[in-house]
C-alpha cells in the first residue's frame, strides 16, 4: 500500500487525525533561505491548540525537531 493510500485509510478511521504517518518521508521548509529538506516522521504529537505536530529527523542531521503539520509536504 502506498503512503498516500495508507494516509487515506488512516484518515477515514478517525475524525481528526494526523495527515502523515510515522516512517513517512516529508519535505519541511525550515526557512526561506534553507529551502525544502527531506525528513522522516519519527513520532506523532497531539494537537496542542495550534494543530497537529510531528517529531521529524532530517536525512543530513543527527537530531530531531518538532514541527507543525502546516510546515510539511508529502514526498511522493
Amino acid at each position: 500500500m502506498s503512503g498516500h493510500a495508507r494516509r487515506q485509510a488512516y484518515r477515514n478511521t478517525e475524525s481528526a487525525t494526523h495527515k502523515f504517518l510515522v516512517g513517512e518521508s516529508v519535505y519541511h521548509t525550515a526557512s526561506m533561505r534553507s529551502g525544502r529538506e527531506l525528513f522522516r516522521i519519527t513520532r506523532l504529537l497531539p494537537d496542542g491548540g495550534a494543530g497537529f505536530q510531528y517529531r521529524i529527523k532530517g536525512e543530513r542531521e543527527g537530531f530531531e525537531r518538532v514541527v507543525p503539520e502546516s510546515s510539511l509536504e508529502a514526498a511522493f
